[in-house]
Formats: structure tokens, C-alpha cells, sequence
């Protein structure tokens, strides 16, 4: 994989060719100038010298959250803060019975790895401690590896659950050591995830200014009093940053301002740094819920001091940084797809939803026919990354390969049928690197996109179409019908929701706004003709 951010002071591009990230992303406006910095893949640092491309990322003239990206996308070891496996085993192991959490699911890790809070068993959420927090985001690092080893330890099942007594038979077995310290690192994943990298380039809008902690504390405090939401939970907050929409008291969708969003993005950064302050300002607890009076208090007693409410952001000298590097190659499609069957079948899982096979490809695990939760094996997890590859073009072609239909629904015997009819072969070659999916710039004009949209809205006639069945549209290739049923859409449609969730949804916020004005995350049918009517798009 080579990857390349570019910043100018209006522009941030971000240029991969590894297809999981889909060629390049500019996520503002601008036109390349004299003034363009790029930090890119090269040869000068030595092959394979993590060390040396640690250093170079932290000698970057950029905020600690970017160097924290680039680390995370580029594959970088940080040792400077995972802690080692042991380290992390115990410090999980401890916090479970301190906690008297009998089983910790691999969900409320990856949780707790993201946000640094957890669901204790009463179903209260609440901080955890920064070292539980790394501990965590060790756990899950390597698709979830340590996590795996750990919590098959007792009983040898993979069922995504971490007993409080996996962690002893661990040490008993040899699977890890008892030194709760700093003897080896492996490879890390720290910080955000690649997806939420992506989301940060395509919505965190990297600019020379953003929000300070105060300008950003201030503007989400302003928003809570306007909208009288007394306690803004840290989910609530994560869904602002990521999709500029966020629920109102009511559990409404509503859409937030710009500048409301970019300050939700900074109360998150670095681990949620900031809403962890101020959340706990007023009555020193950690609940994932930040009160209106919390900013006033985090004022009075010096959390937060009070400046202009920008900070400048700079973005390197005149000369680009070098990096290198290369990830490893997915497997051939005869290869994924016979994989995928043969695990079905070995699991008698008739049909897998494309929902299953999304949670494969990301956590290393799947539901099986029973709805609980079983870890894959490694090349299955890779199998299902290939399926997903380039918009999912290798599932959409084998779901339909029996019956012609396109439900999110693959089935044991779509296999065989696409080797009958040609789709794909029986060779099972191997691995190769994925090829990039198509760049940004190929996605289609707002007016074509929104013809394309209200088209689809009309022939399958959703009156309402979601933000969040948008941006399903537009990651998976696949929506929820009218009916509630999973449907696939063309890959004009696709490529169209892509277009209309671009620059934080600047597209799809001004659409759905022009019947009525309101922006609560629903476009209907007729704000297509409306936007035509007062000029917001052309026809």
C-alpha cells in the first residue's frame, strides 16, 4: 500500500492505493498551488525501519491527533504507549474484577479501545482509566490478536466473550507471561481505526485553524443550552463529529452547524481528552454524559482557560516528508470466494447477510446460525476483506449468482453457480494486491447525483431516505427498502450517495433542507424539484 496526504491551506487530499480507502479523498474545496506540502511513501528511509518512520511522523510539524493517524494507517509501531501483552492482559484482568464483569465482549472492547468508556453490568456507562483504555486498544490490535489468544484460554472457544479466569489459565498455559511489564511490544494499532482515519480526513475538515479546547467546549455548551439538551452523551457526541447529525431531546435527528461539528471533532480527539475533562467538571464523574453546567465549572476551576477560540494549526515547511512501506495482498477472488463457502458450509450457515461479512472483515468475528458470536479464522477474516473490496464488487456478484437477486443475502449454492455461469474461477491462485478503487474525482456532479438519488427514491419508492440509510448506500452499495428489507442499489446509486455525503454531507444537508427548511436527516422525494425551483442545484 502507498499512501500520500496532501495539505494546502484550503485542500487536504489523502491518496492510497490500497482499495479499503478508495484512491483519493479531498475533503475540501480548493485548487493545488505553489503552497502544496506533501507528505508521501518513499525510498530514503531504510526498508522496513519502523523506527525511523516512528521518528519522521513525530518530527512532523502537525498535532499530536494527526501524527496519531498517520501511524495508524501507515501500519507504525508506537511503543512509546501500548503496553506490552502481559502488561495489557492484566490490566484488562483487573479491571474485570474490580468491576465484577464476568464476561467482557469483544464489542464493549473494541468500545472501550475507541471512546474510553465502558457498559458496566448494572448498564450504566462510565469512564475507564487511560491505562485501561490502551490496555484495551492492545487487545485489539492485529485484528483483535491478543483478545483472541486470551479468551479461548479456558475452554479453547472462540465466542468473542473474555472470562475473568481466561487471564490466569493464560500464564498457566504459556500463552503469555506473568511480567505485567514492558517486555516486548508487538505491531500496535493505536488510536483511530482505519475506517474513523478515513472519516477524519473526509470529515474533520484539517485546516491552518481549528476549534481550541475552549472555542470547542464553548460552542458545544452554546448548542446544549439552544436545543436544551440537558446531558449530552459521549455517543451522541461521536455521531456530530462523525456525521454532522446528532439526536435532540426528543431522539429526534437533527442536522448541527458546521462549526458545532468541527468543535464535537475536537471534544474527541486524543481519546476523547477534552469531553473527559469537562464531563467531570462539575461532579467529578465519569458517566459519558456532559451536563450544561459542566463548562461554567471546568472554567471556575481551571480545566479549561479562556482564549480567542482558535488555535493554529501548521502544516510543515516547503519540503516533503518521505515514508515507505507496503501492506500485504488480499487473496484472488476464486480464492475469497471459495473460502467464504467452505466456511459456510463448515458452519451450516445457509445465508450470510452482508452485515455478517462486514463484522467479519472488521473484528475478526461472525454470528453464526445460532446468533452468537464465533471468532474466524485469519485467511476467513482476509476472504471477507476481499469480498468487501472495491464497494463489495466480489459479494454483489456472487449473492446473485443462484437467483439473479441482489438482498444482501449470500447463500451456500451461490458459489458453485458463479463457477457454472463464468463469474469467477475455480482457480484459487495466489494472493494478490488489490487494485485501487476508482478516485474521488469520478464520483458525478451534485445535480447528476441528486437526479440519480430522488430517481431511486421514486422507483422504489421511499418517500424518506435517511442519513443513515445514505451513508449504508454509499460504504456498502447496499439500503434498506421501504419495507425494512436490505436491498442492493446500482453502482450509479452508490457512487451518487458517495457524492451526496462528500465535504461532511454538504450536498445531501442542502437537499433535504429545501421543501421545508428543517434538517432532520430525512430527504424526501420532493426537495429534488424544490432545489431545482430556488437554485441550490441545477437540473
Amino acid at each position: 500500500m502507498s499512501a500520500t496526504i496532501t495539505t494546502t491551506t484550503t485542500t487536504t487530499t489523502y491518496t492510497t492505493t490500497d482499495s479499503f480507502y478508495g484512491g483519493s479523498f479531498k475533503p475540501r474545496g480548493g485548487e493545488g498551488g505553489p503552497d502544496l506540502h506533501d507528505i508521501s511513501h518513499g525510498s530514503h528511509i531504510p526498508e522496513g525501519s519502523k523506527e525511523s518512520l516512528a521518528d519522521a511522523i513525530d518530527d512532523m510539524a502537525v498535532p499530536s491527533w494527526v501524527k496519531a493517524m498517520a501511524k495508524n494507517i501507515l501500519g507504525v509501531d508506537d511503543d512509546s504507549r501500548l503496553p506490552s501483552e502481559s502488561g495489557a492482559a492484566k490490566t484488562i484482568n483487573n479491571f474485570q474484577k474490580e468491576h465484577d464483569i464476568g464476561l467482557l465482549s469483544v464489542e464493549q472492547m473494541q468500545k472501550m479501545a475507541e471512546t474510553g468508556y465502558c457498559t458496566g453490568k448494572d448498564g450504566k456507562t462510565f469512564q475507564v482509566p487511560e491505562e485501561v483504555q490502551l490496555a484495551a486498544q492492545r487487545m485489539m490490535a492485529n485484528n483483535g490478536e491478543l483478545f483472541k489468544k486470551l479468551e479461548a484460554a479456558t475452554d479453547g472457544r472462540h465466542d468473542g466473550q473474555l472470562g475473568q479466569g481466561d487471564y490466569g489459565n493464560a500464564i498457566k498455559d504459556g500463552t503469555i507471561s506473568r511480567n505485567g511489564g514492558d517486555e516486548t511490544r508487538g505491531s500496535s494499532e493505536r488510536g483511530l481505526s482505519p475506517g474513523d482515519f478515513l472519516n477524519a480526513i473526509m470529515n474533520g475538515n484539517i485546516a491552518s485553524t481549528r476549534p481550541s479546547e475552549y472555542g470547542a467546549a464553548k460552542t458545544i455548551n452554546d448548542f446544549q443550552k439552544e436545543h436544551d439538551i440537558g446531558l449530552l452523551s459521549v455517543d451522541n457526541l461521536k455521531m456530530m463529529a462523525e456525521t454532522g447529525y446528532c439526536k435532540d431531546k426528543d431522539g429526534n435527528l437533527m442536522q448541527v452547524p458546521e462549526e458545532v461539528q468541527g468543535a464535537a471533532q475536537r471534544m474527541m480527539e486524543n481519546n476523547g481528552e477534552l469531553f473527559k475533562k469537562l464531563e467531570a467538571a462539575t461532579d467529578g464523574k465519569h458517566d459519558g454524559q456532559l451536563g450544561q453546567g459542566d463548562f461554567g465549572a471546568a472554567l471556575q476551576d481551571g480545566a479549561i482557560g479562556k482564549d480567542n477560540g482558535k488555535e493554529t494549526v501548521t502544516f510543515g515547511g516547503p519540503d516533503s516528508t518521505q515514508w515507505g512501506g507496503q501492506a500485504d495482498g488480499l487473496p484472488s477472488d476464486s480464492s475469497a470466494a471459495k473460502t467464504i463457502n467452505d466456511f459456510q458450509k463448515d458452519k451450516d450457515i445457509g445465508l450470510l447477510s452482508i452485515e455478517n461479512l462486514k463484522m467479519m472483515a472488521e473484528t475478526g468475528y461472525c454470528k453464526d446460525k445460532n446468533g452468537n458470536t464465533v471468532q474466524v479464522p485469519e485467511e476467513v477474516q482476509l476472504a471477507a476483506q476481499k469480498m468487501l473490496d472495491n464497494n463489495g464488487e466480489l459479494f454483489k456478484k456472487l449473492e446473485s449468482a443462484t437467483d439473479g437477486k441482489h438482498d444482501g443475502k449470500l447463500g451456500q449454492g451461490d458459489y458453485d453457480k458463479a463457477i457454472e455461469d463464468g463469474t469467477i474461477s475455480k482457480n484459487t491462485g495466489p494472493r494478490s494486491a488489490p487494485a485501487p478503487d476508482a478516485p474521488i474525482d469520478d464520483l458525478p456532479t451534485s445535480a447528476a447525483a441528486a437526479k440519480t438519488i430522488n430517481e431511486f427514491q421514486k422507483d422504489k419508492d421511499i418517500g424518506l431516505l435517511s442519513v443513515e440509510n445514505l451513508k449504508m448506500m454509499a460504504e456498502t452499495g447496499y439500503c434498506k427498502d421501504k419495507n425494512g428489507n436490505t436491498v442492493q442499489v446500482p453502482e450509479e446509486v452508490q457512487l451518487a450517495a458517495q457524492k451526496m455525503l462528500e465535504n461532511n454531507g454538504e450536498l445531501f444537508k442542502k437537499l433535504e433542507a429545501a421543501t421545508n427548511g428543517k434538517h432532520d436527516g430525512l430527504l424526501g422525494q420532493g426537495d429534488y424539484n424544490e432545489a431545482i425551483d430556488d437554485g441550490t442545484i441545477s437540473a
